[in-house]
């Protein structure tokens, strides 16, 4: 069986190489495929990082009046503690707030000098307030509006993240059904290709597969070299696809890094998930390619 297979496998390099420009281009519109498929899978990593970006980076500023004392103060930080949809609650105090102002315009005479002449300090205390999902700010906010202490809240700031992720998964959306279309067109491409070559190789082959049936050679060992052919197609298109993307990556990951602070993690993730992604790829190519191979077989090698 090892010898069978040994043999096999020789007529199958020797089939590419006689055929090796019809052989590139096949493995070239693989090659494609499978880039295009990465796309689309550096994409979804992107964007579900993005997201994660931007709603770890939500929160809801909480003003507070003046003449608020800080065991009222305590007592709405303790009532959002219990709360589940909050994650984290961090008090900013009056003093903290003044310092924060003088830091920020410390350049600028005129508002300075208008606090000086105000007296004292014009803030009150303010609460930052986190949430695990942009969703739970409505709920957060409407607890804000509990009788008990809605007097004392002079304001509460919370720009609508929720725009910014529906923009994103709306843009993201339109790039990955390209994506589909595209990746789509390859594999229909290359398994009409694959096709062609097995139909090409059968017609070239023609004599040597009527010596093989003369001294007789199974009809397995005839189809064989045809299928291990079509599996080293796709076994060079995976490997060509990874040797392209980690520079690939090295190259973009930064680019991206610089809008979400370090956190796609695109290279890694790649590392950690790389025998399972290209593995399933190589799968996928090895049998489009062994499904073209056998109905062209059927059509044309009869035995």
């Amino acid at each position: 069986m090892f010898i069978a297979f040994y043999r096999a496998s020789k007529f199958a390099v020797q089939n590419f190489w006689r055929n090796v420009w019809l052989s590139l281009m096949t493995v070239s519109i693989l090659l494609l495929t499978l880039l295009s498929i990465n796309v689309l899978l550096v994409l979804n990593v992107v964007t579900d990082r993005a997201i994660t970006y931007v709603e770890q980076r939500v929160d809801v500023s909480v003003y507070f009046y003046e003449t608020v004392t800080e065991d009222q103060l305590t007592s709405v930080v303790s009532y959002l503690r219990t709360l589940t949809q909050v994650k984290d609650v961090q008090v900013v105090t009056a003093q903290e707030a003044l310092a924060r102002f003088q830091t920020q315009h410390e350049g600028d005479e005129e508002i300075l000098q208008s606090l000086n002449e105000y007296g004292g300090n014009p803030f009150g205390s303010t609460l930052v307030v986190q949430a695990y999902h942009v969703d739970d700010f409505d709920f957060i906010i409407s607890a804000l509006d509990h009788p008990d202490y809605e007097e004392w809240i002079r304001e509460k700031d919370f720009s609508n993240y929720q725009d910014i992720i529906n923009s994103i998964e709306a843009s993201t959306d339109r790039v990955r059904w390209f994506g589909y279309g595209l990746s789509g067109l390859f594999l229909l491409i290359t398994a009409l290709i694959v096709f062609n070559t097995v139909r090409m190789g059968i017609f070239i082959h023609r004599e040597e597969i009527g010596i093989m049936r003369l001294v007789g050679a199974s009809s397995w060992f005839i189809r064989s070299p045809f299928l291990l052919e079509a599996i080293l197609y796709s076994f060079l298109a995976t490997v060509l696809a990874g040797a392209l993307l980690y520079p690939i990556l090295l190259q973009v990951e930064p680019k991206v890094d610089a809008y979400f602070g370090s956190v796609t993690g695109l290279t890694v993730y790649f590392i950690q998930n790389g025998l399972w992604i290209f593995g399933g790829q190589f799968l996928l190519l090895a049998l489009l390619n062994m499904i073209a191979t056998t109905f062209a077989m059927r059509r044309y090698l009869k035995i």
